[in-house]
């Protein structure tokens, strides 16, 4: 089980990742990020729906045919997925509230990618 600080030092490197400049990324940017996510989450408790939309990203992120609207898509998917497992901690410390932050920069990053904004 992942610790309370282990938790906090991978949400802030994921909105690291989720705020960079995606002009200035290659679409295997986030696979690291994700990895570290899919350790965590492959055991959790009502996370399967979450873990297999990671690893659909993960899968369009390295995939040699890149499709933005595809990709869009299930950035979305994922944000939806992030805010419904944020509700299901319950409001105990800022975990829930940083798992929305996290589904906010899903949704903001899905949309710049489905509106034309490409990674490198």
């Amino acid at each position: 089980m992942i610790s309370h600080e282990e938790a906090s030092a991978l949400l802030d490197a994921t909105m690291g990742t989720l705020h960079a400049d995606i002009t200035n990324e290659t679409p295997q940017t986030g696979t690291g990020i994700l990895d570290q996510w899919l350790d965590q989450l492959r055991d959790a408790a009502n996370a399967d729906a979450l873990v297999d939309t990671m690893e659909q990203v993960k899968t369009r992120l390295k995939s040699d045919q890149f499709n933005s609207s595809e990709l869009a898509e299930l950035l979305n998917k994922l944000s939806e997925q992030t805010s419904e497992f944020s509700a299901n901690m319950g409001s105990d410390g800022d975990m829930a509230i940083r798992l929305e932050g996290v589904a906010s920069a899903l949704r903001e990053l899905g949309g710049q990618i489905g509106n034309g904004e490409s990674l490198m």
